[in-house]
């Protein structure tokens, strides 16, 4: 049976407050992919999405066919299969492998960043306890929203000094996050997007952040993003499928404006996955169709912005940095030698030389399989 223009439209079930949720939104629009967008209800989130998909997250893309996708990564991976039209990978070997590592950077380097800009300044409360309400109990009084929106604020307190969101080290997360807001900041003086005219995976990785908890928060809206007008605008872009004017860098090379961001990859990202990478390795294997896997790792330190930041550790960036890996492997002899003299010339070797466990992806963790 044929199916009708209407059955063959995505669904997302995503918040505007969801750091992910955001992401995979500019990834659609982008694409051009025919999409709706709902929120949820706290019986679909807290019992049909891990159902569904393992765990009791958003945002999740329900296709034509009635699949449920979790995770932003796996839906833009899946999605690119359907949709090859302009491409999230750049084709050329240098910009495609950095475009993970900004994805990467993004999603997970720059979590504790988004969850500080958000909890360690309570004039954000009312924004999220509203969206929270509105988006889990959309029919409900006014007053039972408010008390789920306070109840799920507490719940992401909590995880925030999981991941080292606290007094102690406050001033070197905002340390962190002027340099390189000043930094993108100029490099968006100069470019659309990181790698030329259109978005990359990249840009999708790190819009994560920069929307919906710097981008959209009232504390850091005004002190960290309207200050920096070109920022604010690539953060306007993102959402605008029609801003996509141009083409990746012809040269398949980074400008000096993404240095900062390079060497916050190489010198403070790096050294978080090897030892995330470490404390997993001390975990079990996960056994065959095992739904459950160890989320958080004893706690681990790194750089960042000159001094040294502490939290506990996260098994799922070892499964984003297995991915970028393995695309790696999969590249061409000319494309992976191309590869590794880049990385050379930017101090990256390290990437490549990283002791990863085999992992698989279970709902938002990972679980060591080898």
């Amino acid at each position: 049976m044929t199916r009708t223009p209407a059955e063959d439209v995505y669904t997302q079930i995503g918040v505007e407050l969801s750091l992910y949720s955001g992401k995979t939104r500019a990834y659609l629009l982008h694409k051009g992919i025919p999409f709706v967008e709902r929120g949820t209800n706290a019986w679909e989130l807290f019992h049909t999405v891990p159902r569904k998909t393992g765990a009791s997250a958003v945002p999740v893309v329900i296709t034509p066919e009635g699949e449920w996708l979790l995770d932003s990564s796996v839906i833009i991976d899946e999605l690119e299969k359907r949709f090859p039209q302009s491409a999230v990978l750049p084709g050329t070997a240098v910009l495609r492998f950095a475009a993970y590592l900004f994805e990467l950077w993004g999603d997970e380097f720059w979590l504790p960043i988004a969850m500080h800009t958000r909890w360690s300044y309570p004039e954000n409360e009312a924004l999220f306890v509203r969206d929270a309400g509105d988006g889990l109990l959309p029919s409900l009084p006014r007053w039972l929203k408010n008390l789920l929106g306070r109840n799920h604020a507490r719940l992401m307190r909590k995880i925030a000094v999981h991941i080292g969101v606290c007094p102690a080290q406050k001033s070197l997360l905002e340390r962190f996050t002027q340099i390189q807001l000043d930094a993108l900041d100029a490099h968006f003086a100069e470019h659309d997007f990181l790698f030329g005219g259109r978005p990359s995976l990249g840009d999708f990785g790190l819009i994560a952040p920069l929307y919906a908890h710097l981008g959209r928060d009232p504390w850091p809206k005004r002190e960290l993003i309207d200050p920096r007008p070109h920022l604010k605008a690539w953060i306007a872009r993102m959402f605008d499928p029609t801003a996509a004017r141009g083409e990746f860098f012809a040269d398949d090379r980074l400008p000096d404006t993404l240095l900062p961001a390079l060497r916050s990859i190489f010198d403070e990202m790096l050294p978080m996955l090897a030892v995330s990478a470490a404390e997993l390795r001390k975990t079990p294997i996960v056994p065959a169709g095992s739904r459950k896997a160890t989320r958080y790792l004893p706690q681990i330190s790194y750089p960042m912005a000159g001094g040294t930041f502490t939290r506990e550790g996260a098994s799922y960036p070892v499964w984003m940095a297995q991915r970028m890996l393995d695309a790696y492997r999969q590249m061409t002899d000319r494309d992976a030698a191309d590869v590794r003299s880049w990385l050379a010339a930017v101090g990256g070797e390290a990437v490549l030389a990283l002791d990863l466990p085999r992992v698989r992806r279970i709902g938002l963790a990972a679980g060591r399989i080898e």
